[in-house]
């Protein structure tokens, strides 16, 4: 088994006490692993037990040692069981966090982390399969990106990782923050700001502070990656980017852009064509001076997917990674279910974005409706966007005008806002084909009335509307009558 601390050494990390209730010890106790349940827990592993809404750790410590853990990390001496050994700290969350600190520094590994209001995990699997093609890297999963899952991704990279490649999502101002001096990135990404949680953050301005949090945390010589295309960070960027850090700039507007004052390191795509995918040249380019071309083919739709491809190849070149592995690693590249993926069958092609949805994704998701498949019907089920609070009614109106821009053939829309998603369509088309429906149950049934062979077929809405499962659906209908 791998050691990966000893057991003071923990303590020093975590700033513990070391309660003894096993007697003689006979040496150095080592640490093979870190965990937080009891149902997977190994031999050698330590034991943090944490504290939530409807659970607490410190019930589970006996289970723990029965199950051969080598030590518990409590809040109080009272939970270090009989016949055990304890570490007491003042709070167990933030002692993960400090050892996942520690070991992140230990470990040696060179740590990339991505924020954004979309695109997150887009952009962390692209950089996972063009770094993954020549480096050893470990990326968190799932949803891995918070308090309690950041850490716990750090905890579980093995020795010999030469990447370390994190997400990291927020709710509120101040939790990136936290995440970012666990981790110290030295590459940080941020996708984009734009309108995820304004229903918890009130504005956007405070959306974009919360995302810039993530520049706290990075080390000395440290780089910074935006896309250069959203003025509203880019241009706030450039102004409070420390001295001792790096501005990277990623551009996927058609037109390689002049020297750009405040950002000496540029990635631009330009050429971007639809080709069952997207065909571009990409060039880096520092002051101004071109140091790199390559040309690039992507299997995702959508210009959005050109600038997450632009983010790994620039992690791709900041860190060392074989760029002619990476660039194959990139093109061969499919997106996770719900998030863009598209599924060309016989009868039909469905794009499954069904994952989430806010404003900013929605108009992507149109824009990669409308470039697929040419001369095909196009029809877009379309359900709500949540967590936008007070400003849901006017954001789904201007999401209603993102989607007029395009001559869809059909629109079946549900939510509570869908009245205003359908006013702001209208004002852009008014001839417009809409099937309204009351709930999912609704959309499913007029989804079979009106999808037909030949069609293509986007699904896209917040997770709640559960339209992946109707996604799931046609497809599983496609293969089993193809």
């Amino acid at each position: 088994m791998s050691r990966m601390f000893s057991l003071d050494e923990v303590a020093s990390a975590v700033n513990g006490d070391v309660v003894n209730r096993k007697g003689y010890l006979g040496g150095t106790v080592f640490v093979t692993g870190v965990s937080t349940d009891t149902r997977t827990i190994e031999e050698g592993n330590l034991y943090i037990a944490l504290k939530g809404e409807k659970f607490d750790g410190h019930d589970y410590c006996e289970m723990a040692v029965e199950k051969n853990a080598c030590a518990v990390v409590v809040d109080n001496i009272r939970s270090v069981p009989d016949g055990a050994i304890g570490i007491v700290v003042k709070d167990t969350l933030v002692a993960l966090g400090d050892l996942a600190r520690h070991y992140r520094f230990k470990l040696g590994a060179k740590v990339i982390a991505i924020t954004g209001s979309v695109g997150k995990t887009t952009t962390r699997e692209m950089v996972r399969v063009a770094l993954e093609a020549s480096m050893k890297v470990t990326s968190s999963q799932k949803n891995y990106n918070n308090e309690i899952g950041l850490p716990k991704a750090i905890l579980s990279a093995p020795k010999g990782t030469q990447i370390l490649l994190l997400e990291m999502g927020m709710r509120a101002l101040g939790e990136i923050e936290y995440l970012t001096k666990i981790a110290h990135p030295d590459i940080a990404i941020i996708t984009n700001v734009g309108y995820s949680h304004i229903g918890i953050l009130g504005s956007r301005e405070n959306i974009r502070t919360a995302k810039t949090e993530i520049i706290k945390g990075l080390t000395d010589q440290g780089i910074l990656i935006v896309n250069g295309d959203d003025n509203f960070l880019f241009d706030y960027v450039r102004n409070i980017i420390p001295l001792n850090n790096g501005l990277a700039a990623i551009f996927a507007s058609n037109k390689v852009p002049d020297k750009v004052t405040n950002c000496p390191l540029c990635v631009n795509a330009v050429n971007i064509k639809e080709n069952n995918g997207m065909d571009f040249d990409v060039s880096m380019s520092v002051n101004g001076a071109v140091t790199d071309k390559q040309k690039m083919h992507i299997g995702l739709g959508g210009e959005h997917n050109v600038h997450n491809a632009c983010f790994a190849f620039a992690c791709a070149k900041l860190v060392g990674a074989d760029m002619t592995l990476a660039v194959k690693a990139l093109s061969e590249y499919t997106p996770m279910d719900g998030r863009g993926k598209t599924y060309y069958g016989k009868k039909y092609t469905i794009i499954n974005d069904a994952y989430n949805a806010s404003p900013e994704s929605m108009a992507a998701a149109f824009a990669n409706l409308d470039s697929t498949n040419p001369g095909s019907r196009k029809i877009a089920v379309l359900g709500g966007m949540r967590e936008l609070g007070d400003n849901a009614p006017a954001l789904h109106e201007k999401t209603g005008e993102a989607c007029g821009q395009y001559r869809f053939d059909k629109i079946i829309v549900t939510g509570e806002d869908k009245d205003s998603f359908i006013k702001g369509l209208k004002s852009v088309r008014s001839d417009a084909d809409i099937t309204v429906c009351a709930d999912t149950e609704e959309v499913k049934k007029k989804a079979h009335e009106i999808i037909r062979t030949g069609d293509t077929v986007l699904f896209k809405a917040s997770n709640a509307f559960r339209f992946e499962d109707l996604a799931r659906e046609f497809i599983d209908n496609d293969e089993d009558n193809g």
